[in-house]
Formats: C-alpha cells, structure tokens, sequence
C-alpha cells in the first residue's frame, strides 16, 4: 500500500491557507538544525514584519513562525510541545545570537483532533488554554513565545480549510470544496492543490468512489481539476525524454568519431608496418 505522503499535503495547505498573503511571506520545509537530523516541519517567514495575515491561522504569526505538524496517524504528545519548544530555541541560537526578540517568534501545532491528554498536562503546569475561534486557541502562561493549537477538525465548514481536507474521515462536502476552489486558485497554485487532492483521495477512497459513481458531475469536476496538472505532468516528462535523446545522440556522435579515430589509426599504423617490412 503507497504511503500517504501527509507532510506535503500539510505544506501546500499551508500554502493555500495564506495564498492572500503569498508576497509577505516565506515558507521554508524541513528547516534543517544543528546536526541536519532535527528538522523544523515548516518555517514561516514575514518579508514583510509589519504585514496582517488575513487568514485566522496566521493571524497571530510574528517575524518567524515554526509550525509542526501531527497527521491523522501520530499524537501530539506533551515530549512533542518541549522538542519544538527545544527546535525554537535552536534556531534562534543559529540565527539570531545578537538583538533576540521574543516577540519576533511563534509557535504553532497543527492536528485534526483535539488532543485532550496534552491539554490537560500543559493546565497542569500554568498554562492557559483560550479559544479564540473554532479551531484556534491561543496558550499562554508559563511559555516564552506566542504559541497556538489548530485543530482541524474544528475549523467551520463554510471556511473551506485546505487543512480541513487532510483527514481520514472526509465529507462529500470536502471534496466538494476541493473540486470547486481549485479553478478560483491562482495558476501557479494549482500543483499545491493537487497535492492536498492527492491526500484526501488516498486517504478516502471508499468515499471519492462513491461520490464519483453516483455523481457523475462530480466525476467530470475531478477530471476537469487534474486536467492542466496532468498536461504539465506529461509535457514535464516529455521535455526529460527529449533531453535524454539528446544526450544519447551526442554520445552516439561522439562514439562514432572515436571509433573514426581508432580506424584511422589503425590504418596508419599498417601502412607504416608495410613500409618498415618493404
């Protein structure tokens, strides 16, 4: 069974999330830090610092914002909060040793399901829980930096949340949403759509095989929606078979004048051997 691929489906949501803002902002994945083997799941970065974040996710972000990421499959556990509490501290000691300001840094989890244990234990050691809206709470207290908690599942549908749709227990609604608010993207967007497309259909194909059979509107508005992706998928291939032709054919080329060469020295030294036998 192909493994589903939840980190890049998590990154191009991301990226769809805050597309109103895709001028101001930075997105680095898999931050490396110290010895390459602790890796930050994505950065995000203001270009601009005094820019406003008009999605809610980002509404809090600072100057750099590190997110994690948990999928359907892993938990979100309390070791979890202190290693990218940890990862925070590390890349402001590798990037910023002089001029640190807290407020400059965010924090950010990201899971589709409320994780009661983890909540009840950061309560436990002074730290507030506060709803700010469905799905976002910010924490504060006994913490250094701005930090807040997405659950996914939270988030209202009428937000069509890119985020909402990496989930093992999708909706008719969600692929609707997909389907429908991929050809209002950008073009240069579309790939990032693709990707969070490819998630939820690996991860709810009971679902999209129903809705596919039994709605063939459906069925044509997914075809639709791969359409260009696929096109450029195969033109992408294409131009890499073209190149690798060429390559053959100029080693063919170069083949054949070595091969030119070694005959014509063969034939050099021939006439020489008569020569010195004559």
């Amino acid at each position: 069974m192909k493994k589903i691929d939840w980190h890049s489906g998590f990154v191009s949501a991301m990226k769809l999330e805050l597309v109103e803002n895709e001028n101001d902002l930075i997105f680095d994945e898999e931050h490396p830090l110290a010895n390459r083997a602790q890796r930050i799941d994505l950065l995000v970065i203001k270009n601009i610092t005094d820019a406003v974040i008009r999605n809610p996710i980002g509404r809090m972000f600072a100057r750099y914002n590190i997110c994690e990421y948990k999928s359907p499959d892993d938990s979100l556990t309390y070791g979890d909060f202190f290693k990218v509490l940890a990862y925070t501290g590390l890349y402001i000691y590798e990037t910023q040793k002089d001029g640190f300001l807290a407020k400059e840094y965010t924090m950010t989890f990201i899971r589709e399901s409320h994780p009661s244990k983890l909540l009840k234990q950061l309560i436990n050691t002074g730290i507030a829980i506060n709803r700010i809206r469905p799905g976002i709470y910010a924490l504060s207290g006994n913490l250094p930096f701005r930090t807040q908690l997405i659950i996914t599942k939270e988030i209202p549908d009428d937000q069509r949340s890119w985020l909402k749709c990496l989930t093992k227990h999708g909706t008719a609604n969600d692929l609707r949403n997909i389907v429908t608010t991929t050809p209002l993207l950008p073009p240069h967007h579309k790939a990032h759509a693709d990707n969070v497309m490819s998630v939820f259909t690996s991860a709810n194909k009971a679902l999209v095989a129903e809705e596919i059979k039994e709605k063939p509107i459906m069925c044509k508005a997914v075809d639709e929606l791969f359409a260009e992706v696929f096109a450029d998928q195969i033109k992408e291939k294409d131009d890499k078979i073209a190149t690798m032709k060429s390559q053959l054919a100029d080693k063919d080329s170069l083949l054949a004048d070595k091969d030119a060469i070694i005959a014509k020295l063969q034939a050099q030294l021939e006439a020489y051997a008569k020569k010195e036998l004559s």
